[in-house]
């Protein structure tokens, strides 16, 4: 059957059904597309949002890292002023006992040194203002401070 002849036996209004259709065909398949360009770019989106959420988990966690490292550091770098400190104290201390100790031997030395050469008699250990101890003591002082170049202990 040729063409011409179809056309004149359709009705008018089957044509218009026949656009009405293709019309709505054509709308639902691009509907359909419309629809599936959504559903691909939410989940591209998504896709990209997980990408974000675990570059974020994993610059937390290097952060987190380079903070406990740092806490450990600190950590350590006081613990090691902390020693030096005690060790400096130690030595301070067992200096001063050195020192301590030294003068009180440096002073004993002399006491007794002053005692050699200053031998005081009966007679000035009863009266010491007399001229004869006023002399022999001012005589024992000067060959003492030659001798060690500081002045006698007081007693």
């Amino acid at each position: 059957m040729d063409m011409a002849r179809y056309m004149a036996d359709e009705k008018e209004s089957s044509f218009f059904s026949d656009v009405l259709k293709i019309s709505l065909g054509v709308f639902i398949g691009g509907l359909l597309a419309a629809l599936a360009y959504t559903k691909i770019m939410a989940i591209a989106a998504e896709y990209a949002a997980q990408r974000v959420v675990e570059s974020i988990e994993l610059s937390m966690r290097e952060q987190a890292e380079k903070a406990r490292k740092q806490a450990e550091m600190a950590r350590l770098q006081a613990e090691h002023q902390r020693f030096q400190r005690e060790v400096e104290e130690g030595q301070r201390r067992a200096n001063a006992e050195r020192e301590r100790q030294a003068k009180q031997e440096h002073e004993a030395f002399m006491r007794q040194e002053w005692k050699k050469i200053y031998q005081p008699s009966a007679a000035c250990q009863q009266d010491s203002t007399t001229m004869n101890c006023v002399n022999a003591y001012a005589a024992a002082h000067k060959i003492f401070l030659n001798r060690f170049g500081e002045f006698p202990p007081r007693f």
